[in-house]
């Protein structure tokens, strides 16, 4: 940020573009640029030799522009520009920004660096699809918390901080949130009230056929205040566990980012706390109510539906029952 409001102070330029580098010590020449004549922000990652992307296919960004291009030498040269066009989504850029250079920067070659940012891109371009310039719904933030407490509490203290990580698949996104193993989590959240309902998305998000066993955790919460949490505190809270495991640390933040939470949209989420009344642990199996492919009248499909909460008590199994499905895997 830095960096672009220092070259919009100087004098605009009809074409071309002002440049300042970021990192010297990078294989990949790395800069913030303004791009005259409209005096767009970005960056320009570039590097000796032709490097194209899979099938020459570059993914673009709601409100950014990304140009590549291999200019003629010798030598060859590849260019790779990333250009805001949504002035709204300034914020989210420089996040983007801030990762690729971090990217390019880890890399010792400009192959690596290039072909690895063009896999960056692609990760963020479902991001900017999904994620308002505002941040999360609260609905999404109450969600996103219910999957971090279940990881918290149900997965961390059993599994390789790692392999607890990398079981939180529900943000790539898949029909579960959590799958370690032949055992899968789906994990639902629904505010405090009698008669709870827990909306399900689809036909697939109960359907246990493709695993040993499928557990539904539910998260009822009250509106507090005083005494509840947000968001970005669970977060945190999860992020000075995982610090001394790097690898799982940088898994965590992906899958964070690919959820659609950025910490520059923390401030937003800080006011909204909610209280975790009840945490409750079903098995999924047998006469369960749900819609499932395996009961639907041929031609019926992409449902949604919800069932109550106090009607599952035949299926409550403990939270040490859950762990004990996830350590059988773990074995």
């Amino acid at each position: 940020m830095e960096a672009w409001e220092s070259l919009g102070q100087e004098t605009a330029h009809p074409v071309g573009i002002q440049r300042v580098r970021l990192d010297t010590e990078a294989a990949a020449d790395l800069f913030a640029c303004v791009f005259w004549p409209a005096g767009r922000p970005g960056l320009l990652i570039e590097g000796d030799g032709a490097y194209r992307p899979a099938g020459d296919r570059i993914p673009t960004c709601r409100g950014v522009r990304t140009v590549h291009e291999v200019v003629a030498g010798p030598p060859e040269r590849t260019v790779l520009r990333i250009i805001l066009e949504d002035d709204r989504l300034l914020d989210i850029f420089a996040v983007l920004s801030a990762d690729l250079i971090a990217t390019a920067a880890s890399e010792s070659t400009v192959a690596a660096a290039l072909r690895r940012c063009i896999d960056r891109i692609c990760l963020w371009q479902g991001l900017f699809e999904r994620v308002p310039v505002e941040g999360l719904s609260e609905e999404r933030q109450r969600g996103m918390i219910g999957e971090l407490l279940i990881l918290e509490a149900l997965l961390m203290p059993r599994l390789d901080p790692l392999v607890a990580v990398l079981a939180w698949v529900g943000p790539d996104p898949a029909h579960q949130d959590f799958v370690h193993g032949a055992t899968a989590v789906e994990v639902k959240t629904s505010l405090a009230k009698r008669h709870a309902r827990i909306v399900i998305a689809n036909e697939k998000q109960l359907d246990e056929r493709p695993y040993r066993a499928l557990v539904l955790a539910h998260l009822r919460f009250d509106e507090s205040a005083a005494l509840g949490i947000s968001l970005p505190e669970v977060v945190a809270r999860l992020r000075a566990v995982l610090v001394a495991d790097p690898a799982a640390s940088r898994q965590f933040d992906d899958r964070l980012m690919l959820g659609g939470y950025l910490d520059v949209h923390a401030p937003l989420y800080q006011p909204n706390r909610w209280r975790v009344s009840s945490t409750r642990y079903f098995r999924v199996q047998g006469e369960f109510p749900r819609l499932t492919e395996a009961n639907l009248p041929p031609g019926v499909g992409d449902i949604g539906y919800s069932i109550i909460a106090d009607d599952l008590g035949p299926f409550e199994i403990s939270e040490e029952d859950a762990a004990e499905l996830l350590e059988v895997d773990n074995g």
